[in-house]
C-alpha cells in the first residue's frame, strides 16, 4: 500500500549529479600577512533555509498564515517572556523565571481571578539602542486587549488589566483561571517608542506598520540588517544583547519554497542548515543515506501534531445517515486499519503510531496511559460491528444497509498534508467493504473552510496535541455561518460532558487535579471516537558538521548557535 511521492524521484536525481558531479575543491593558500602572521579570520556567517517568507514579525497582531520554519525565524531577531523548545519544554527568555504557583507569581484569587507576575532583565536593549522595560509589556498588552484595533486576537480579552509597578516587573489581572498564562500568550513584546505615536493617532493603520516588516527592531541575538524581499534576509550581531555577545558575525536566512532547490543547496553546501519543517520524509532518509559517515547531521523529532481521522456529527451533513455519524461504525472503520503498518509506510519508522493525543515522550504519558481507550487492529471486529450497526456485504463485497439496501459510500476529504496517508486509509476501508471518494484540499479560503465543516463523511489532517484538550472540539468551537465557517470544530461535534471537561482543564492549574481531568477527557472524548488518531508528524532537520552550538531544529536557544 506504500505510495512514494513523484517529488522524490526528482530529488533523488538532484542528490546523484551533485554528490557525483562536484567534487570538493581545496581552498588556495591564504593571502595577506604571510610570514608575519596567520590572516585575520572570516567572519563566522551562518546560512540557514526555511520553506516560506515571513508576512509580518508579529502574528497575534496581524494574522497571516503561519508554517514553513516562520517560528523558527523570528526568535532569531526577537525574544518573547519564555520560548518553547523541539520538545515542548518551556524556557525563560526575557523572564527572570518562569511564573509559579509556589512562589506567588501566579495566583488564584479569592473571587476565582487570576494573577500573574513576570519579572524581566534588567539589561535587555531593543535594537535601536533604547532599553526595553516593563513599559513596553504594559503597552503591548495595551494593544493586544484594545477593540479598536483591528485584526486582533479575541482571546487576549480575558487579560483584563495590567500594571507595571517598576521598570522590571509586569503584573496581569485575568478574568479567571486560564492554564496556559505560563506560556505568555498574546504578548509579543512591541517597542512603545517606536509604535506609540502610530497607535495614539491612527490604530487602523498599526498592523501596516513597518516595524511589523521592513523596519523590524528587537531584542534578539541579531538584528535584522537587510530584507531581499522574496529571496532572504540577513542579520547582524547584536553586541548589545543581554545575554553577552553572540558568537556569530551574520545570519542569512534564504526563503526557498521548492523542496527540491532546498536539497541541492544544502548537499551543495550553500546552506548550513535546514531546521524542523515539513518535508517528504523519503527524501530525509535519502539524506541521511548519502551523508552517512561525512560526519554532517539528519535528525528531528515529533512536531507535537498528529494525523486523524474527524468525522461528520452533524445530521444534516452526514451521509449515509447511519455511517459515520454512528459511534459502532467509526470504531470498525478504525479497527479495520492496521495503523502499524500504515505508520511504517509513511514515516519509515521515524515516528510511532498515535493512540491519543498524547505524544510517547509527553510528561503526563506514564500518568494517563492506562486510560487511553484501545482500539486495535481487528478486522473481525470491525465486521462484526458493522453488522450489528445493520451493514451487511453483498456478493460484490460491498457494505449495503440491510433496510433500505443502500451502499455504504463514504467520502473522504484529504488536507494537503495528509494525502498520502489518505489514500492508505481509503484502501483500508475499501477492504472493509465502503466505497471510498477521496476529495483533496490543501485551501483555507471561506469556500474551502465550509467545505471541509460540511463534508458528509470524514475529513483527514493534523491536529495539535494540545487543541484537543483546550477548545478544539468544544461546541462553542463548531464552524458554521455565524462564524464564517473558521471555527475549529469543523465537525460539529457536541457534547456538554467534553465541553464541561474542557472548560475545567482551561480553569484549573493545580497539577493533580488535571490529571484527573486529563484521565476523564480521555475516557469521553477519545472513547467516543471523536477523532481517530493515526500517526505522529516527524520533522527531520539537517545540519553540516561545521554548526555547532546546541542545534536542535528549534531556536529558543539560537544565541547559542556557533559554527567553526
Amino acid at each position: 500500500m506504500t505510495r512514494i511521492s513523484s517529488g522524490v524521484v526528482v530529488i533523488t536525481a538532484a542528490i546523484t549529479l551533485l554528490t557525483s558531479g562536484c567534487a570538493a575543491v581545496a581552498p588556495g593558500p591564504a593571502e595577506g600577512n604571510g610570514a608575519r602572521g596567520a590572516a585575520p579570520a572570516a567572519p563566522k556567517v551562518l546560512t540557514l533555509a526555511i520553506g516560506k517568507e515571513l508576512e509580518a514579525w508579529n502574528t497575534d497582531l496581524v494574522r497571516v498564515t503561519k508554517g514553513g520554519g516562520i517560528s523558527f525565524l523570528t526568535l532569531i531577531a526577537h525574544q518573547r517572556l519564555v520560548a518553547d523548545d523541539a520538545d515542548f519544554k518551556w524556557w525563560p527568555q526575557l523572564a527572570t523565571e518562569h511564573i509559579s504557583v509556589e512562589k506567588g507569581t501566579w495566583r488564584i484569587n479569592a473571587d476565582n481571578t487570576m494573577t500573574t507576575t513576570w519579572r524581566i532583565h534588567e539589561n535587555v536593549k531593543w535594537h535601536d539602542g533604547a532599553p526595553f522595560t516593563s513599559d513596553d509589556l504594559m503597552f503591548t498588552f495595551t494593544v493586544m486587549t484594545d477593540r479598536e484595533v483591528p485584526n486582533i486576537v479575541g482571546e487576549s480579552r480575558i487579560m483584563q488589566r495590567a500594571l507595571a509597578p517598576d521598570p522590571y516587573t509586569f503584573e496581569i489581572y485575568w478574568s479567571g483561571p486560564y492554564v496556559r498564562a505560563n506560556e505568555a500568550p498574546w504578548l509579543f513584546p512591541m517597542p512603545k517608542h517606536i509604535l506609540e505615536d502610530t497607535y495614539q493617532h491612527d490604530k487602523a493603520s498599526l498592523p501596516g506598520h513597518p516595524w511589523l516588516t521592513t523596519e523590524f527592531v528587537g531584542v534578539g541575538p541579531y538584528r535584522l540588517a537587510r530584507w531581499e524581499q522574496g529571496s532572504h534576509m540577513e542579520f547582524a550581531r547584536f553586541d548589545d544583547y543581554f545575554r553577552g555577545r553572540p558568537p556569530l558575525d551574520r545570519v542569512v536566512m534564504r526563503f526557498i519554497t521548492d523542496p527540491n532547490t532546498m536539497v541541492a543547496a544544502l548537499l551543495a553546501e550553500d546552506i548550513d542548515v535546514i531546521p524542523q519543517i515539513p518535508m517528504e520524509l523519503d527524501t530525509a532518509l535519502e539524506i541521511k543515506r548519502r551523508w552517512e559517515g561525512t560526519g554532517n547531521r539528519t535528525s528531528g523529532g515529533l512536531t507535537g501534531r498528529f494525523i486523524t481521522v474527524e468525522t461528520q456529527h452533524r445530521a444534516e451533513f452526514a451521509r449515509p445517515v447511519d455511517g459515520l455519524a454512528t459511534k459502532s461504525v467509526r470504531q470498525a472503520f478504525y479497527q479495520a486499519m492496521d495503523r502499524e503498518q500504515l505508520t511504517e509506510a509513511i514515516t519509515g519508522g521515524l515516528a510511532p503510531a498515535a493512540d491519543s493525543w498524547f505524544f510517547p515522550s509527553h510528561e503526563l504519558r506514564p500518568e494517563v496511559e492506562a486510560f487511553i481507550p484501545r482500539f486495535p487492529y481487528d478486522v473481525g471486529m470491525a465486521q462484526r460491528l458493522l453488522e450489528q450497526a445493520g451493514w451487511t456485504r453483498g456478493r460484490d463485497g460491498v457494505l449495503t444497509n440491510r433496510q433500505t439496501g443502500e451502499p455504504l459510500t463514504l467520502t473522504l476529504g484529504e488536507e494537503r498534508a495528509a494525502q498520502r496517508t489518505g489514500s492508505i486509509v481509503a484502501d483500508y476501508w475499501r477492504a472493509a467493504g465502503a466505497r471510498v471518494d477521496e476529495v483533496r484540499s490543501g485551501g483555507d479560503s471561506r469556500d474551502d473552510l465550509e467545505a471541509q465543516a460540511t463534508l458528509s463523511g470524514a475529513w483527514m489532517g493534523t491536529q495539535a496535541h494540545d487543541n484537543m484538550f483546550t477548545d478544539r472540539f468544544h461546541s462553542s468551537n463548531i464552524a458554521g455561518p455565524g462564524n464564517r465557517w473558521t471555527g475549529r470544530n469543523r465537525s460539529g461535534y457536541n457534547n456538554p460532558k467534553v465541553d464541561a471537561l474542557l472548560d475545567r482543564l482551561v480553569a484549573t492549574i493545580a497539577a493533580p487535579d488535571r490529571l484527573t481531568l486529563h484521565r476523564e477527557l480521555l475516557r469521553e472524548q477519545l472513547g467516543d471516537l471523536v477523532v481517530m488518531p493515526l500517526h505522529w508528524e516527524y520533522q527531520p532537520y539537517f545540519a553540516l558538521k561545521s554548526v555547532g552550538g546546541g542545534v536542535n531544529g528549534a531556536s529558543h536557544n539560537f544565541f547559542e548557535w556557533d559554527k567553526q
